[in-house]
């Protein structure tokens, strides 16, 4: 379940009186463990490959997939592994592999949402799914012998050694009030944004990057490289992949959203500037696994409105294909990751100096994010 950020505004007085303590008492519990890594209190385990991060200081949404999937797609000159907690698996208890061009077996419940999608997007990388991700990072070393390892959502992860740290900012969003959980939407401080090796604005074309960026240069001082990473609609696929449509033919078509992601907001939005006309949405829990009561609802909910038919995301889409009474009625919105210019010369230095090979032109174009059948 996502939690709601807050604006710039402070939080009322009778929510700080409630919750300030408990936002207390996880500040120390957060530094105390930052601080308990960087005396050797804690193990670090620091694999014998690059291991390149992706994470951010907010909970919720801030787009750490679509921008894992655009990276594993500019390493593939080099053999990479991917590392993911696995939100919304059954079991998290031993680490999982999976390789989808080896064995394609994995589903949600197993693998999680991501890591699922990641899979298929993907299927000559294999997908190490576990809550230690230290021990997954063995793993993928003893079994596959990867040139390095991406590990997603890894900001706060600090039992694994990272050579490359992204941090993601979301320019929709920010960060909110500035407060740690519950009373905002942080993870841990702001100031923590010094463990990064560059800072990612994500969703830049659907927020003011200008604004966020002053907030991190000026007000946080942040003195690492910042980047600006566009998400791009690229088409209407159907739910079974079958038929496809152009983003210009689909513009005014009246769509139900359908979706259970941590910030549906921004989804809407996408939506919109892509010319689709917006019917009452159906909304559920980041990392929901669906139903068929659910699906039935979805059926029954259609049939009254005045959609031509429901759309999701591609997150969602790997959970509803289990469902064949709505192959032919949903719509999946497809997206592609655009990084501003200078990013690619900086990447590429980036991963020479972690003695990997830089992307040739054909994995370093903005790539679709979809879902493969």
């Amino acid at each position: 379940m996502s939690l709601p950020v807050s604006g710039s505004a402070p939080p009322a007085l009778g929510r700080r009186i409630v919750l300030g303590p408990l936002e207390a008492l996880y500040s120390a519990l957060v530094r105390t463990r930052i601080h308990a890594y960087k005396r050797g209190w804690l193990q670090i385990y620091r694999p014998g490959i690059p291991v390149i991060s992706v994470g951010n200081l907010t909970a919720g949404g801030s787009g750490k997939t679509p921008v894992a999937d655009y990276l594993l797609a500019t390493l593939h000159p080099n053999r990479a592994a991917l590392l993911s907690r696995g939100y919304g698996r059954m079991s998290d208890s031993e680490p999982l592999r999976l390789r989808w061009d080896e064995e394609v077996s994995g589903t949600p419940e197993l693998l999680g949402d991501e890591p699922c999608l990641l899979a298929q997007r993907h299927p000559d990388t294999p997908v190490f799914v576990g809550a230690n991700r230290s021990r997954s990072a063995r793993l993928a070393e003893s079994l596959d012998c990867p040139d390095c390892l991406v590990l997603d959502d890894g900001y706060q992860h600090l039992a694994l050694h990272r050579d490359f740290n992204l941090l993601l900012v979301d320019a929709e969003r920010g960060l909110g009030n500035r407060r740690l959980l519950p009373l905002g939407p942080l993870r841990e401080p702001v100031s923590h944004w010094k463990r990064a090796d560059a800072v990612l604005i994500t969703k830049a074309n659907l927020g003011d990057p200008e604004v966020l960026l002053h907030q991190l240069q000026g007000g946080l001082g942040v003195t690492k490289p910042v980047f600006r990473f566009d998400y791009l609609a690229e088409r209407l696929e159907r739910l079974d992949g079958q038929v496809t449509r152009s983003l210009d033919s689909a513009r005014g078509m009246r769509v139900m959203p359908v979706c259970g992601i941590a910030q549906p907001e921004g989804f809407f939005r996408i939506l919109e500037l892509s010319g689709l006309r917006l019917d009452e949405s159906l909304q559920f829990l980041d990392h929901y696994a669906y139903t068929a009561v659910d699906v039935c609802h979805l059926q029954e909910r259609l049939k009254t409105s005045n959609a031509e038919g429901w759309v999701t995301t591609e997150k969602d889409a790997v959970k509803l294909r289990a469902f064949p009474e709505l192959a032919e009625s949903g719509w999946v919105l497809t997206m592609a990751v655009k990084p501003e210019p200078a990013w690619a010369d900086f990447w590429s230095k980036r991963l020479h100096a972690l003695g990997l090979k830089a992307p040739d032109s054909r994995s370093s174009a903005p790539q679709p994010f979809k879902q493969e059948n």
